[in-house]
């Protein structure tokens, strides 16, 4: 990362004044403020509680040659409590208060292409952002997509270290996967009306999961005043011990404009071994905001319903409300399950504010059981 920062700068010094103008006279400047809190109540024990303040400061340069770059800062400070205990990590290496250079990249676009090379936030199945604290997963990486086919998007990368929400290390990057790296390949297309298909590769050589292949297929029609969706999922996982996990999923979803109203159910399952979800919060439909499939080891079952209602029919545009269930079943038959319920309101068009109600009963999957609430406010500029 410092060879790509080094050479931002010595690009940025090898140009005459004139240069230098033209490269920063269309400086993009954008991020959000950030506040957040957040409490776990461990059945029979005292709460634990945490929060926070920051944010994100991102700023990109204008195009010369065909050249750009960008840096985004984030940054998570304490202001009462400080107590991680059962919580998403709001805090760096000894429970501190911490800054950090998320975003440090140097991109080129051309002819339906783009090539992006340093620190930055991606987006793939097993490998993204999962912004759901205060300082998202970023990546160092260089990733390159191409639009050239018509209908298809290809993507490539080779991804080095990562830092942040899930990371090992919070505050710092740090290797993915030793010296070896991790390499992807991914592949859309949407050439047929109404359907989407997804392919992926990852490579982790000498990994505990050494490769991941995943496939998904949706389909999406709208009928009148009612969307319909459904979709399909296929991940085979091979392990460097053991045998490989085959994760299978299927959900579906209707939306009711006219009423505000959608309901979902998805249901997966791991067979042979134990589904792992990489480098973020991962692709599984049946996901929810604190339980995922890799949750409840080999063999693993969940099915997970939910419904979401947005307030427009009774003057409130801007209030979505929701309600998910999701339950987790092992090897053994023995359940967990995870009860939430969330809001977000629009202040307006810059701030918005969002809560999360949890109930969990972790204790078969070797979680707590505990009431969780998470709450955190968006200053976008």
């Amino acid at each position: 990362m410092k060879k790509v920062v080094s050479l931002t700068l010595l690009t940025i010094l090898s140009l005459d004044a004139e240069s230098l103008v033209e490269v920063f006279e269309n400086l993009e400047v954008d991020g959000y403020l950030r506040a957040t809190y957040q409490a776990h109540d461990i059945k029979s024990d005292r709460v634990h509680e945490d929060d926070a303040i920051g944010g994100k400061l991102h700023l990109e340069t204008g195009v010369f040659y065909g050249l750009s770059g960008g840096v985004s800062f984030y940054s998570s400070n304490a202001l009462v409590n400080n107590e991680n205990r059962g919580l998403v990590p709001l805090r760096g290496e000894s429970h501190k208060s911490y800054s950090i250079l998320g975003e440090a990249y140097l991109k080129t676009e051309f002819s339906e292409t783009l090539l992006k090379v340093g620190r930055q936030e991606i987006e793939t199945p097993f490998a993204q952002a999962d912004d759901i604290g205060m300082v998202p997963n970023t990546f160092e990486a260089a990733m390159f997509e191409s639009r050239l086919l018509k209908d298809t998007t290809l993507v490539l990368g080779q991804v080095q270290k990562m830092a942040g929400v899930d990371a090992d290390s919070v505050d710092s990057f740090k290797r993915l996967n030793g010296s070896d790296n991790m390499q992807l390949l991914g592949l859309s297309y949407e050439g047929i009306p109404h359907v989407v298909l997804d392919a992926w590769y990852y490579n982790l050589k000498d990994a505990e999961v050494n490769k991941i292949a995943y496939v998904e297929a949706s389909y999406e029609k709208e009928f009148k005043d009612i969307t319909f969706g459904t979709a399909l999922q296929y991940a085979k996982q091979g392990y460097s011990v053991g045998e490989s996990a085959n994760i299978y999923g299927v959900g579906v979803d209707a939306t009711v404009k006219k009423f505000g109203l959608s309901v979902a159910a998805a249901y997966t399952e791991a067979r042979d071994n134990a589904a792992f979800s990489g480098f973020g919060g991962g692709p599984f439909f049946s996901n929810s905001e604190y339980f995922i499939l890799d949750n409840a080891g080999d063999d693993a079952k969940a099915i997970w319903f939910g419904a979401e209602y947005n307030a427009k029919s009774m003057g409130v545009e801007a209030l979505t409300v929701a309600l998910g269930e999701v339950t987790l079943e092992n090897k053994r038959g023995e359940e967990a399950s995870e009860l939430d319920f969330t809001a977000s309101y629009e202040i307006n068009k810059n701030a918005e504010v969002h809560l999360i109600a949890s109930k969990l009963k972790g204790t078969n999957v070797g979680e707590d059981d505990a009431k969780h609430l998470r709450v955190f406010a968006n200053y976008n500029f």
